[in-house]
């Protein structure tokens, strides 16, 4: 079987060789500009996972502040709207890690990481829209099945396609990325939650915001990734 290597490079490993097979082609790679592209998109599309995943607790504030949701009893399930709204998060979290990320095995990583990217990041907007606790809530479980996704496969496609000699340093580099949406959601709401621009309530621009720059991924030329959109589906056959 045929396979494309990253940026055209040879492997070191002819056919002939022991190590002529997938797996110890990769592992022969070098560190290369293309390698590193594509583990910093892998790192940006988990940096905007885990700023709509960490966005939970900072725009209940403003949601509560509408009038949108509702503490206690007053709740559309009896109980506070925050806890329904966390609790719908993950849920599907739970759903799309356990029983959807298992997809990828058989359509690809490539395209299960672009698509679960499109998905979360377009339901967020959708939820971005909505005026009632119902609304909200029910994109947000649909925002947390793509999250799932997307958290599962992200690990995965870097454990399988990082030469295992730069493993240690993808990793690390891809958490130090990832993570930095923390202060970053933080910083947003504080600035963002509590005014209203354009019309528009701070908390929604939260949202806005997220969803649009992790659907920006999807405009980063395909050489940028280094790896072949087939590359996910033949790692894992």
């Amino acid at each position: 079987m045929s396979t494309t290597q990253v940026l055209g490079e040879t492997p070191y490993a002819s056919p002939g060789q022991p190590h002529a097979s997938l797996t110890g082609r990769i592992d022969a790679l070098p560190a290369s500009f293309g390698l590193w592209s594509f583990i910093t998109l892998l790192s940006l599309g988990g940096f905007f996972e885990l700023y709509d995943l960490f966005q939970t607790g900072y725009i209940s504030a403003g949601l509560l502040a509408e009038g949108i949701f509702h503490t206690g009893q007053a709740g559309i399930f009896g109980i506070a709207d925050q806890a329904a709204f966390a609790s719908a998060t993950f849920m599907g979290l739970f759903i799309g890690a356990s029983l959807l990320a298992p997809l990828a095995d058989k359509l690809g990583r490539r395209l299960t990481f672009m698509v679960a990217l499109a998905w979360y990041g377009l339901f967020s907007l959708l939820m971005a829209t909505q005026s009632s606790a119902e609304g909200v809530i029910f994109f947000r479980f649909l925002v947390g099945i793509g999250l799932g996704i997307e958290l599962v496969t992200i690990d995965t496609y870097l454990s399988e396609w990082v030469p295992t000699h730069l493993r240690n340093k993808a990793f690390a580099f891809a958490f130090f990325i990832q993570f930095l949406s923390v202060p970053a959601v933080a910083l947003m709401s504080w600035m963002l939650v509590p005014t209203t621009l354009f019309g528009l309530s701070g908390w929604r621009w939260v949202i806005i915001f997220g969803a649009l720059f992790s659907l920006a991924i999807w405009f980063i030329p395909q050489k940028a990734t280094g790896v072949s959109p087939l590359a996910g589906k033949q790692r894992a056959a």
